[in-house]
């Protein structure tokens, strides 16, 4: 799943159409969590039945990790954004995506809303990939977040867009 402002257009996205052909990515409303989850449900329980590996980068490990946690699936999640409540802070106002333009707006209340959609349960399996050069979130609350609960993979350098896909590409294979 594409993360704040994101879509089925980003690098990432296209990067995982080139590599598995069947993957599904969804579009969806990044402000809005309550649309957010009506939008990523349709498309996420049909798969979980048949049994899905769920991946998301930024505010779609949110996603990635909270459908996972209700069907107890496994999942990937590259930088991942666990506190949209607090980490989306700065993008209150006006937002725009990055790849469709579309324009919208993020408001206290749509962060308010992130706590509603932390499912009980927990995924069959986690691997957390969280480049220590993040600029966006800190990869110490990747640490804090899933020590003891996940594989965490945590290569230096990098930046919030996650620069060695080629981990991200290893390792949805190695969970598959």
């Amino acid at each position: 799943m594409p993360g704040f402002n994101s879509s089925p257009a980003s690098e990432k996205s296209r990067l995982l159409r080139e590599h598995f052909p069947l993957v599904a990515i969804p579009e969806y409303n990044t402000w809005d969590p309550d649309i957010s989850h009506a939008q990523l449900g349709e498309v996420i329980q049909p798969l979980a039945r048949a049994g899905v590996l769920l991946a998301g980068s930024s505010l779609g490990g949110f996603w990635a990790y909270q459908f996972a946690s209700r069907y107890r699936q496994p999942c990937l999640l590259i930088n991942p954004c666990m506190h949209p409540e607090q980490s989306l802070q700065r993008y209150l106002g006006e937002v725009e995506n990055f790849y469709t333009h579309e324009r919208g707006i993020l408001t206290e209340t749509h962060l308010a809303q992130y706590r509603k959609y932390r499912f009980a349960g927990k995924p069959s399996r986690v691997t957390v990939l969280h480049e220590q050069g993040d600029e966006l979130i800190p990869y110490q609350e990747s640490v804090q977040n899933f020590s003891g609960k996940a594989r965490l993979i945590l290569p230096g350098g990098g930046n919030h867009r996650f620069a060695r896909t080629n981990l991200i590409v290893e390792s949805i294979k190695q969970m598959l």
